[in-house]
């Protein structure tokens, strides 16, 4: 038995004092002053909590008499057209707008500056109406253009998530970034890096291993770590099938920001992203499209309020709206998603604005006064667009232990890949999988699990001795684009609704009614090592 004499307990206690030191001052050094941190899933700033409550604005680069700087989209305000022809005129155009957003109640802007083009040459640019500004020989007036953005945007009292092009495997876009993270590391107005928008639909390689990605964010981590080490970075998720390539749980980002849109998904996508990624997490876009005709705008408020109510009650750390104002001439949901219309004008108390505000819009302010609670988990989780024709019963597995994997997600498609349907694995590991057609091609993953994918002919049963013919189902090519929210309310007049959510209010009678019915043999998966 070692006997230690008084001297060397006092100088082991020391040492171990000055360890703690050293970890407590390496963590103040995440917490430098001004600079926006995460402490228990919620973002903070010098003690105090900070929700990101956020706008998504797209931007453009322009080129006159030899000056680069960013001016608001052409699709904003005068559509196809840019209002002013100088700098300055373009600028102060910005100055009102963020003027604008900041009086609204928000406090951040998610600005989209991704639009980056790729020439025949592989050479990347920023179009302009006068020529191609290519990153790499125009690298630095382009960013001293992004230092002009900052600054107006600081001056209005707003923080910045900035959405870049991803640097994957391109040492050109790579070298563009870390110019970007070594300029502003010292800025506090930038809140985080959004280092993707959407992989599943954006990520050049349709079918990516998740090994694969895992390598690719960890690299954008490590330049972080070395060029920004002060600020966030993150990912924008499209929606839970992410999980089979670019899965959250697994990608070492400091926090998941997602996109979830159409009111039969919204509750539900909030609720599998609370419970399943173990990281802090914000709604990044969300919006319903509302041209007060077929969507009412007092829809779209109701939407806000309940989406954003939503993300409060299941732990969300931040919520985003998709965008500032309407894009004219698109498809529906783009066109109508904007909280500022293209007729009339706004006056502001920095300028006139061309466009009038929306009701939605001025709901904003109010969202903050909601107070947190127990979430209702929606009726529809497990059958979330409401198909009736088809159901196929399953169970995932963990293969290494025998356990049920609650929260997989399971994927079908039929047989043309023109419909495809998601569900998720209850705590028993169960699931159900409901569709108008028949489903041939399956995809299914767990965050931190292994991805099988495979073709099955499934044997289906009559459910209820019902007389129509598997062969002659109604609405087998129904897409979920085409399935409006309104005929699952259980009641339209949303001022009926007894739920905290009225917008989310559906009918559980109108979504588990299969016509026939088919299982699957259970599907095993492996932890990612």
């Amino acid at each position: 038995m070692h006997r230690y004499s008084k001297t060397t307990k006092l100088l082991y206690f020391t040492f171990l004092f000055m360890c703690l030191m050293a970890c407590k001052y390496v963590d103040e050094q995440k917490k430098e002053k001004g600079f926006v941190y995460i402490e228990e899933n919620s973002f903070k700033i010098d003690g105090e909590d900070f929700f990101p409550l956020m706008l998504n604005y797209v931007i453009q680069y322009r080129e006159i008499e030899d000056e680069i700087f960013i001016s608001a989209s052409k699709n904003y305000e005068l559509p196809y057209e840019f209002e002013y022809d100088t700098k300055e005129g373009s600028l102060n155009q910005l100055d009102v707008h963020f003027g604008l957003i900041k009086d609204l109640g928000f406090n951040t802007i998610r600005i989209c500056m991704d639009r980056v083009e790729l020439d025949e040459n592989g050479k990347h640019y920023y179009a302009t109406e006068n020529r191609n500004l290519y990153i790499n020989e125009n690298s630095k007036k382009l960013i001293d253009a992004v230092e002009e953005l900052l600054e107006i945007a600081s001056n209005n009292e707003l923080k910045i998530m900035l959405l870049i092009k991803p640097p994957i495997a391109n040492k050109e876009l790579e070298n563009f970034t870390v110019n970007i993270l070594k300029r502003f590391h010292k800025n506090t107005t930038i809140f985080a890096y959004d280092f993707m928008n959407e992989p599943l639909y954006l990520d050049s390689e349709p079918v990516r291993k998740k090994k694969n990605a895992l390598k690719i964010v960890k690299n954008w981590s490590n330049l972080m770590k070395r060029h920004a080490p002060y600020q966030l970075f993150t990912i924008g998720f499209a929606e839970p099938i992410e999980v089979f390539q670019w899965d959250p749980y697994l990608l070492p980002v400091d926090f998941v920001q997602f996109h979830t849109y159409h009111p039969l998904r919204v509750p539900n996508e909030i609720y599998w992203y609370s419970k399943y990624i173990g990281k802090p997490w914000m709604v990044g876009e969300t919006a319903l499209p509302a041209d007060n005709d077929s969507i009412s705008y007092q829809m779209q408020v109701q939407f806000i309020k309940d989406a954003y109510r939503y993300t409060i009650d299941c732990g969300g750390a931040g919520f985003g709206w998709w965008e500032f104002q309407e894009w004219k001439h698109t498809h529906f949901e783009a066109e109508f998603t904007g909280l500022l219309t293209h007729e009339g004008k706004t006056i502001t108390p920095k300028g006139e604005i061309l466009g009038t505000l929306k009701p939605a819009a001025l709901e904003v302010a109010n969202l903050k006064n909601y107070k947190k609670q127990e979430p209702q988990k929606a009726v529809n989780y497990h059958n979330m667009m409401g198909y009736n024709n088809i159901c196929i019963n399953g169970k995932i597995i963990n293969k290494s232990n025998n356990k049920p994997i609650e929260g997989a997600v399971i994927r079908g498609w039929n047989e043309y890949w023109s419909v495809g349907m998601n569900t998720f694995s209850d705590e028993n590991g169960e699931f159900t999988l409901y569709s108008n057609d028949e489903c041939i091609h399956f995809e299914i993953s767990a965050p931190g699990m292994s991805k099988v994918k495979f073709d099955a002919t499934i044997e289906y049963q009559n459910v209820g001795n019902n007389t129509i013919s598997f062969d002659s189902l109604p609405d087998r090519y129904l897409e979920y684009h085409q399935i409006s929210f309104l005929s699952f309310l259980k009641d339209t007049v949303l001022e009926n609704s007894t739920s905290n959510y009225p917008i989310f209010d559906f009918d559980k009678e109108m979504f588990f009614n299969a016509k026939f019915q088919g299982k699957m043999e259970d599907i095993y998966l492996k932890p990612i090592r």
